[in-house]
């Protein structure tokens, strides 16, 4: 176990990114209960699994720096005016955990610990394209 408790910003990064994957696993079960066709919802599936999968393996490696285990509360989810909205929102929130992943994976030491970031930036990656396939064909 590395010892990372003197690299707060790091501890920081991974409880703002666990926030937003229990955030975004919440909304996406809500858009595939609303979604306006079995198409739409089978798109927004992958991305609902994918979160509740990502919040897991962040957790892991919290614990892995640190030795503790760490539960964060259920965020509250913003209600759309309409489901077109909730995807463009999707779209962004996607792409900018791309961001935030990206300097969480470079401040990692351990291979392990990075090819974890590698698979959630990807699958996130892959999220925001089936957003922007469900927005195609809601326009």
């Amino acid at each position: 176990m590395d010892n990372y408790d003197d690299n707060s910003k790091l501890l920081d990064l991974l409880r703002e990114a666990m926030k937003d994957e229990r955030h975004d696993y919440l909304k996406y079960k809500m858009m595939m209960e609303a979604a306006p066709s079995r198409e739409i919802a089978d798109q927004v599936r992958f991305a609902h699994e994918d979160e509740g999968k990502h919040y897991r393996m962040f957790q892991k490696i919290y614990k892995d720096l640190t030795g503790r285990t760490i539960e964060i509360p259920i965020p509250q989810v913003e209600k759309y005016e309409n489901y077109i909205d909730a995807v463009k929102s999707s779209i962004n929130g996607e792409l900018e955990a791309v961001e935030l992943y990206r300097d969480i994976r470079s401040m990692l030491n351990s291979k392990k610990h990075r090819d974890m970031l590698f698979e959630i930036i990807t699958d996130e990656q892959e999220h925001a394209t089936r957003f922007v396939y469900v927005f195609s064909m809601l326009k």
